[in-house]
């Protein structure tokens, strides 16, 4: 058993809360959450095109090509058939009733079944239904369902509707006393925006009005004018994983804002100094940032997760190389190529390009804490191998891997999925 703690990000001093469960949550654990009853989920079918499935970005289409980087030396359909097969397990094991919050809602079962879920799993939820729409007939209605399970319980503590309650009881009730987590928020603001293009905002909800409401609220809650995201016990603090590049640069193009251009910027020079002054030779950065108004440096533990592996590269930063790909991938921006490629590098050298040696937490001078392998390390390092070519041969021992070692286990499953779609081509922005 693992104990994870969330990120809630705001102004003023507050309490990180224990998210405990087994085999979730950085627990590379496989078992499944059997879906509850509720609103009926009837199997996936796969539907080959957008026209087929009335969606505007059919799963599989690739509409458009990446801008830079690789993919694994598969087919696509044969990788697409990995993905259809594993999204249909994955909603099959987590997607469940959330009548307990708000009727016709859905959730992302959390790995504690005291909880029903957490903000970041609605986020990564309602990332993989908007992207298999046109193989999942359903995925509208799923999408639906989850929006309404977070509109139903906002952060009341920040005073910003637009903003989820980072945790949620069994029952439906509040379990995270009224705070935000910045990464679930980033994620649904995300898959809103990829709704309004996928979908469209005539329906029931305007995707596009409620994802910009998350962004701006984000804005005013998470986020210091220069840029730079905030986090506890003070705003001078902060997260590596919420560096989403991607995600800041859809929501300058939704908002025309100009603090998302200065996040991108921050977040590189933040990651940068990491790697280079903290990490030289390696490459790697820590789950926590402190005072990144004077001196940025990692963590000395206990301000996040409540741990003393925060300033190192554990269960969070272990998905950052997903992240970071994901940017580069479509806007081609050498700097996250840079950043991912420092990383992948080592990971590449430290294991001899073999997947079974890659470990699941490291040190900054890339010593290995602690062996074993997690889809929740071995994702993120597949989709960050697709930056370069020099990493053909490791991308390719990654992917296969990662789709035969596949999980619905809570975080490792979904992190691995989402960063196989973006292994396999199928990532795209609004």
């Amino acid at each position: 058993m693992r104990r994870r703690l969330f990120l809630h990000s705001s102004s003023a001093a507050a309490v990180a809360y224990a998210l405990t469960g087994c085999g979730g949550g950085g627990g590379g654990g496989s078992a499944s959450v059997a879906a509850t009853a509720g609103p009926a989920l009837a199997n996936s079918a796969p539907a080959t095109t957008a026209a087929a499935s009335g969606s505007g970005y059919a799963f599989g289409s690739r509409l458009e090509a990446y801008a830079a980087g690789i993919l694994p030396s598969k087919s696509k359909q044969s990788m697409d058939a990995v993905l259809t097969k594993q999204y249909d397990a994955w909603k099959a094991a987590n997607v469940v009733s959330a009548n307990s919050v708000v009727a016709g809602g859905y959730a992302v079962q959390f790995s504690n079944r005291t909880y029903i879920a957490v903000s970041e799993g609605m986020g990564y939820g309602m990332l993989l239904a908007v992207l298999f729409a046109g193989h999942d007939p359903q995925a509208k209605a799923v999408f639906d369902g989850m929006l309404a399970m977070v509109r139903a319980r906002p952060a009341y503590a920040t005073g910003y509707p637009a903003l989820m309650e980072w945790r949620i009881n069994a029952d439906g009730t509040s379990a995270g006393e009224g705070w935000n987590a910045m990464d679930g928020d980033l994620d649904i603001a995300m898959a809103l925006l990829m709704a309004d293009r996928q979908w469209g905002s005539g329906g029931t909800w305007n995707y596009k009005s409620e994802g910009i409401a998350t962004i701006n609220a984000m804005k005013a809650w998470n986020m210091k004018p220069d840029g730079t995201t905030k986090g506890l016990p003070n705003a001078n603090n902060n997260r590596t994983s919420d560096y989403m590049i991607g995600h800041f640069r859809a929501f300058k193009k939704a908002t025309g804002d100009g603090i998302w251009d200065l996040a991108v910027t921050r977040a590189y020079e933040l990651l940068d100094e990491m790697q280079t002054k903290f990490s030289p030779g390696v490459g790697l950065m820590p789950d926590f940032v402190i005072n990144t108004h004077a001196s940025p440096s990692p963590s000395t533990g206990y301000i996040g997760d409540m741990n003393d592996k925060e300033g190192y590269f554990w269960w969070n930063a272990c998905r950052n190389p997903w992240r970071f790909a994901s940017d580069y991938l479509l806007s081609g921006d050498a700097r996250f190529a840079l950043v991912t490629g420092r990383m992948i590098d080592f990971f590449k050298s430290s294991s001899g390009g073999d997947p079974m040696n890659i470990g699941t937490g490291y040190a900054l001078d890339g010593t290995k804490l602690t062996g074993g392998n997690s889809a929740a390390y071995h994702g993120p390092i597949c989709a960050g191998a697709c930056v370069d070519a020099r990493f053909q041969t490791f991308l390719d021992a990654m992917w296969d891997w990662n789709a035969s070692h596949l999980t619905t286990g809570y975080y490792d499953g979904e992190i691995q999925l989402l960063s196989m779609v973006v292994a396999s081509g199928n990532w795209w922005t609004p």
